[in-house]
């Protein structure tokens, strides 16, 4: 009998203690928040700087509370944003402030809880589970009410776009806006100074610019370097590098100049050497699917392909994407002159060899390659270059 009272006390007790256990990843309540509709934003962190989209959920809340629970194998970064919390721009485009984000760090046994306030013009709130977001919310609270002064001068800002406002007065907002956007900055800057053995410190990090992250990476322990961030920390260190380079080589890269040679894979699969090029002049186009404008130029330069391919060798060479995605768009732009992606490899990269700073950018070869002249964007004065140089 007394067996049987043990066992029945002890399976109350699991009942109890199982009904009180948070099921979700992630409950919140936010004063202030009503029955809006959340609009989130994620990306695995091993992705957040290759992906071309966050991948992106909404959810329902209910009188100032919300929970969310996603299938996820992997951290996540996810942003959340109230629906009714956007302004309207004066196009009509809704205004997402960073301030009225909830910014969480996710993982799979994650059991968060948020509670905070939304206010006009920034979200205030704590979070209880994890020392990365506990901290993050510290940080964030120390500087937020005042960052909030940045979204304020945007609407202003926006509000003079279409006026006869002197640009005196709005670029003098502009500059108050920037001090308050590095308000954050600072904040942050401090926390990764002091803790160089928090994973917060290496999130802080890749937010910050390509020096200040070359000066603290090597002071961040290797468990943190090497841990949820090292993808994307070795890639701002890589960006460091070719940024580097490439200032180095703008002093190449100039009229009269022999220009560097480059091997780079075609898209028939071989090598192809812009030395092998011979007695012609030669145009490299250096573009991606993901210009607006490389694509925009693209039937021009067809005409132009077609007036002067017995005397200009095209070279298209595809920078910062996949292959997959390159051959697609060279097929769906039907692009007939030579095609090369660049490599990965920074001794190989051609759009560190040349200097490439913004895309398109085409430059003009002789036929003993030298550098005619470099052409930044889509402009006419290329063309107008070439009918100069063939006519």
């Amino acid at each position: 009998m007394k067996t049987l009272q043990k066992l029945s006390i002890l399976f109350m007790s699991i009942v109890i203690f199982s009904s009180c256990e948070q099921k979700n990843m992630l409950i919140a309540e936010i004063e202030g928040l009503g029955n809006d509709t959340i609009l989130v934003e994620y990306a695995p962190i091993s992705q957040m700087h290759s992906i071309d989209e966050p991948f992106t959920d909404t959810i329902i809340a209910k009188y100032n509370k919300f929970e969310y629970n996603p299938s996820i194998t992997e951290p996540i970064m996810a942003y959340f944003f109230p629906k009714n919390a956007a302004f309207k721009r004066l196009n009509g485009h809704p205004f997402h402030p960073q301030q009225k984000h909830l910014v969480l760090q996710l993982k799979p046994d994650d059991k968060l809880s948020v509670k905070g306030s939304l206010h006009d013009y920034y979200l205030e709130y704590d979070t209880n589970g994890s020392d990365f977001n506990k901290d993050f919310c510290k940080i964030r609270n120390k500087h937020i009410k005042n960052s909030s002064n940045a979204v304020q001068i945007e609407l202003r800002i926006d509000s003079l776009r279409n006026s006869n406002e002197d640009n005196a007065i709005i670029n003098e907002l502009f500059e108050k806006r920037r001090a308050f956007d590095k308000l954050a900055d600072k904040e942050e800057l401090k926390y990764i100074k002091s803790n160089f053995d928090k994973e917060l410190s290496a999130y802080y990090l890749c937010q910050q610019n390509l020096d200040t992250l070359m000066k603290y990476h090597a002071n961040l322990n290797d468990k943190i370097a090497n841990g949820s961030f090292k993808k994307i920390l070795d890639g701002q260190v890589l960006r460091f590098k070719k940024y580097t380079l490439i200032q180095d080589a703008e002093k190449k890269i100039a009229k009269g100049k022999t220009a560097p040679n480059f091997v780079l894979k075609s898209i028939k699969g071989d090598d192809f050497e812009l030395n092998s090029v011979k007695d012609k002049y030669v145009v490299l186009d250096f573009w991606g699917s993901w210009c607006g404008w490389c694509i925009k130029g693209f039937p021009k330069m067809k005409e132009y392909y077609s007036k002067y391919q017995s005397k200009v060798e095209f070279i298209g060479i595809d920078c910062n994407e996949t292959e997959e995605k390159w051959k697609t768009s060279v097929a769906d732009n039907g692009l007939e002159w030579t095609q090369v992606i660049n490599a990965e490899s920074i001794e190989k990269d051609a759009s560190v060899m040349y200097a490439i700073k913004g895309y398109p950018t085409k430059i003009i070869l002789d036929k003993d390659k030298k550098i005619v002249d470099v052409y930044k964007g889509e402009t006419e004065d290329f063309y107008n270059k070439l009918d100069e140089l063939l006519k």
